[in-house]
């Protein structure tokens, strides 16, 4: 039996790629699954809308183990690499947090 693992909505993505990213800068490589969790993350960030505010290692970075690479060259210091990432996803997160969901039916006196 295969299990095909679905791509998350685009804030989701948003948020498990940051914990994502977050962990590899602190502990290593990362293991299959959370690998293949990046690549579904990744995809969908890079077909949304969020992407003209992604960081750039994001679109470079096409898998877990080349972000593992990128940021370990970064800095030797796990504290400085998860601040970079927090960094860098800063954008993004106030891209999201902008975006107002509008209801068409919602009385606007309400």
């Amino acid at each position: 039996m295969i299990i095909v693992e679905q791509k998350p909505n685009m804030r989701d993505a948003l948020e498990e790629m940051q914990e994502l990213l977050r962990t590899i800068a602190l502990v290593g490589s990362p293991p299959r699954h959370s690998s293949v969790r990046y690549t579904l993350c990744r995809s969908a960030l890079i077909e949304s809308e969020l992407r003209p505010a992604l960081p750039g290692f994001l679109v470079q970075c096409v898998s877990a183990s080349k972000f593992h690479d990128f940021i370990h060259l970064y800095d030797p210091k796990a504290e400085a690499r998860i601040a970079f990432v927090d960094s860098a996803f800063s954008a993004g997160r106030a891209r999201l947090d902008s975006k107002r969901i509008y209801d068409v039916f919602s009385d606007p006196d309400d």
